[in-house]
């Protein structure tokens, strides 16, 4: 189990935590239409502000979602949605990333199940045509589906080594009428990355793992030897911190070695 921190925050309140532990980072900038706009320019700030972790740290990317809609029946908006994707992957190439996540994007009650799934595994199949070759991952998100249902039925049409689900059990927790261990015996191999983050499920607050209802290290003990990447999306970061310091101590995450040259 690979573990990687989501950059909710300002590179500086990280850096930290990144020379310290073992960990990779899950950069969610590239969500923002007006960063893909301007890739290129946001991704020389990044080499700038990680300077020589840059090179030493694992990344994933976190794609665009507001407005998208993979499933649309307007040709118009599913050009749009396939021109920001796209956008997300080129990042993702030029930083060398190991995947890239995406949102499933499916609202209840705005489509039926059986027009989105005519639709959406379409979409990722012609989407994913042209990058079979190339070792980045992707992974489909839940985020307001009640159950598991719509993403499985996706995974049937479209898992592969290259594509997968990401579960977010904080999603699960504030939206779903299914808790989390179902949702993960429901996934079962499908699921191949997470996003890790606590509320009390009134709201998608992305608290510490150690505060709401979800028994997030019973959790994590049941998958530790399972073939997954996770990513804290925890938004404040002292609690970041503590969670960081709880992965540590229970064994989920080392120290990072650094090698100094001998002067």
């Amino acid at each position: 189990m690979k573990v990687y921190i989501s950059q909710l925050t300002e590179t500086e309140n990280i850096i930290d935590l990144l020379e310290k532990y073992d960990i990779g980072l899950e950069i969610v900038l590239f969500a923002s239409p007006y960063c893909l706009d301007k890739q290129d320019e946001f991704i020389d700030i990044y080499k700038e502000e990680l300077g020589d972790l840059y090179n030493k740290i694992e990344i994933g990317i976190h794609g665009p979602y507001a407005d998208l809609c993979t499933g649309t029946r307007d040709n118009l908006i599913s050009q749009v949605t396939n021109h920001r994707m796209q956008q997300a992957y080129d990042v993702a190439k030029k930083m060398d990333a190991n995947y890239v996540v995406y949102h499933n994007g499916y609202y209840p009650k705005t489509y039926s199940y059986e027009e989105w799934l005519t639709r959406t595994p379409n979409y990722w199949k012609n989407f994913l045509k042209d990058k079979k070759n190339d070792k980045i991952k992707i992974h489909i998100e839940n985020v307001h589906e009640d159950e598991s249902y719509v993403i499985n039925a996706l995974m049937d049409e479209i898992y592969d080594e290259k594509t997968s689900a990401c579960l977010d059990i904080g999603h699960v927790n504030a939206y779903s009428k299914i808790d989390v261990e179902e949702w993960i015996q429901s996934l079962g191999n499908y699921m191949k990355h997470m996003h890790i983050h606590n509320n009390y499920g009134d709201k998608d607050s992305h608290l510490a793992i150690n505060k709401g209802d979800i028994n997030i290290m019973e959790m994590l003990n049941k998958l530790k030897d399972k073939d997954i990447t996770i990513a804290l999306e925890i938004n404040d970061v002292d609690e970041l911190r503590e969670s960081l310091d709880i992965l540590y101590k229970n064994g989920f995450i080392k120290l990072r070695e650094v090698v100094k040259n001998n002067i």
